[in-house]
């Protein structure tokens, strides 16, 4: 569990009582990472390997062909298990952009996957953290895109993200929620036939 039953309480009600002053649909997803990247470990296996027997052809210069491939299946495994084992420092060793592009197409993917696309208002938003990459992402549907500008939503991320960084999840969101209050109240105001479409509760992702 990512948040205790507590927090999600307190981020839940923060959704709840926005929506009873706007028409958007709010909703909070949190996940502890957006891939398992098996496959950038598999590489960077694989260049280890490479790079160490090059080093190896340098020290033993004795080196026979079925030593050598001895060796190289033990250090790509070796490796391989290191990077599964440490995941937070293999996490690091990974470039900021290409941590942010695997969170966001991930996130994008949520947002079609929850059906928060498919809302009768098109009000939808979706407030979405991915820990190992410390990433955040507001998506928003079309209808609220058309009215608030991604300016707007930058700078929420912005502020989100720093919280996010410190491990101050609970902080952050309500801080998010909150710096939202006065423009959607002002683009989409509560209407007397307003349904609920978007549960309240905070999803986290497996």
């Amino acid at each position: 569990m990512i948040l205790t039953n507590k927090e999600k309480e307190l981020i839940s009600k923060e959704i709840e009582n926005l929506e009873k002053l706007t028409s958007a649909e709010l909703i909070a997803v949190i996940t502890q990472k957006s891939s398992n990247y098996k496959s950038v470990m598999l590489m960077f296996s694989i260049v280890s390997v490479f790079l160490i027997s090059f080093l190896l052809f340098f020290i033993k210069d004795d080196l026979y062909t079925l030593e050598l491939i001895q060796y190289q299946i033990v250090i790509f495994i070796g490796m391989n298990l290191f990077f599964q084992t440490f995941h937070n420092l293999f996490m690091k060793l990974l470039p900021r952009f290409y941590k942010d592009k695997i969170a966001s197409l991930y996130a994008k993917k949520q947002f079609y996957n929850l059906g928060l696309n498919r809302t009768e208002t098109k009000q939808a938003i979706m407030f979405f953290v991915s820990l190992d990459e410390k990433y955040v992402e507001i998506i928003t549907d079309s209808e609220i895109s058309k009215k608030i500008p991604n300016e707007f939503w930058h700078q929420v991320i912005s502020e989100f993200t720093y919280d996010i960084k410190n491990e101050d999840f609970l902080t952050g969101y309500l801080k998010a929620l909150k710096a939202s209050k006065a423009i959607l109240i002002q683009h989409f105001p509560i209407l007397k036939n307003d349904t609920n479409e978007l549960p309240n509760e905070v999803i986290e992702l497996k």
